[in-house]
């Protein structure tokens, strides 16, 4: 009987092989960062999922494709640097990195690193290469945060103290002799932007302290509706051109929460509301309640808020806004401090919006254990 024989030999020499290709498309496909490879014709032969997300172009749709007609890279000023400053252009192998704005394909733009490991032949052809993107986003975020923040001090705070300076000077000529009504008129108008300044400096330092976890909460049962109508009332002795309108129900509950904290959210809500509706019209607050919470929603009919400004617009010192408009004073803290102080009470904040219709922002608070019982 003939003898039958396997070939252990090569059956053990191709194990090894696929389990580390099989580890290193587990690898590539659980990585973060985005990661693709190019033949020697700059076509894409591996996109990976986080390339996908990166990008929200499908694998499908970028397999075979060249890589700058699915990456689209820009330099800070628009400018392509695919077809300018591309390192596979530069017919030599080695480790490349490079800063871009990577195209999306909802048309937004994101700032991502990118290295480059291309391979060349003796002539300096194109062999192959990978390429790894990186999000980058939160580092710039970063250093938008800081220009934002110096912005805010050179302006923000340089405007009130101009002014007070100007009308102090004004005030001390030795070589005038103003009337009562003139001293009045710029000591009313010192004294109103001392307290500008006042809520900036209170503003910044309230934040840093969030940040810090040092702000604690003084809890007490509070009934909203009336906190409510106390700040519209407030804020329309200042506003002659909008109607503010609040409405809650007849059984609307008490809540477990600090009386001062919240009349900052409702503030800064409404205040956000009359500042993004410049045309006038009417501002309206709302309550609501389910079993376990209550609602509280700020709505207005102003300019709204686009799809990708909503996403981060409770981020701290971020202000919506298309390039080209102009922007409304304020330092991107109000709805941030919102934020923070909503949660801190146990609860959650959302914004509902349309541009050029209006916004809806709605926070909630869990009703105390008494009305839920």
């Amino acid at each position: 009987m003939a003898e039958i024989r396997t070939d252990d030999t090569q059956d053990n020499t191709r194990l090894p092989e696929q389990r580390r290709r099989l580890t290193a498309g587990r690898a590539l496909a659980a990585s973060a960062d985005g990661f693709m490879a190019l033949d020697s014709e700059r076509r894409i032969t591996l996109f990976n999922p986080a390339l996908e997300r990166l990008t929200g172009i499908p694998q499908q749709d970028a397999l075979g494709r060249q890589c700058h007609e699915v990456l689209r890279l820009e330099d800070g000023n628009g400018e392509s640097l695919c077809h300018q400053a591309c390192p596979l252009s530069q017919e030599k192998g080695g480790a490349f990195d490079i800063e871009a704005m990577l195209a999306t394909r909802d048309g937004h733009q994101l700032a991502v690193d990118l290295n480059f490991s291309v391979s060349c032949d003796s002539h300096g052809k194109l062999k192959m290469a990978v390429v790894n993107v990186r999000d980058a986003s939160n580092l710039h975020q970063a250093d938008h945060i800081r220009s934002v923040l110096l912005a805010s001090i050179s302006h923000e705070l340089q405007t009130p103290i101009a002014i007070i300076k100007a009308y102090a000077s004004t005030l001390s000529r030795a070589d005038a002799n103003w009337s009562v009504e003139v001293v009045r008129e710029k000591l009313r108008s010192i004294e109103e932007e001392s307290d500008r300044l006042s809520a900036l400096v209170s503003r910044l330092l309230f934040t840093s302290r969030l940040e810090a976890g040092a702000v604690s909460l003084n809890l007490m049962l509070v009934d909203l509706p009336n906190e409510a109508n106390r700040v519209c009332k407030r804020l329309a002795e200042v506003d002659e051109t909008h109607q503010l309108v609040s409405s809650f129900p007849a059984d609307f509950p008490p809540v477990m929460g600090d009386p001062e904290k919240l009349d900052a959210v409702l503030t800064n809500l409404i205040e956000n509301a009359l500042k993004f509706s410049p045309d006038g019209g009417t501002v309206a607050i709302e309550g609501a309640m389910s079993d376990k919470e209550v609602f509280i929603t700020v709505s207005d009919t102003g300019v709204g808020i686009s799809p990708f400004d909503q996403e981060r617009l409770f981020d701290r010192f971020y202000r919506a806004g298309e390039p080209g408009q102009s922007i409304t004073p304020g330092t991107g803290l109000g709805l941030y401090i919102c934020r923070s102080l909503v949660q801190a009470h146990g609860g959650r904040i959302w914004v509902s919006s349309e541009p050029g219709v209006g916004s809806q922002f709605t926070f909630s608070l869990p009703q105390t254990a008494e009305e839920t019982d």
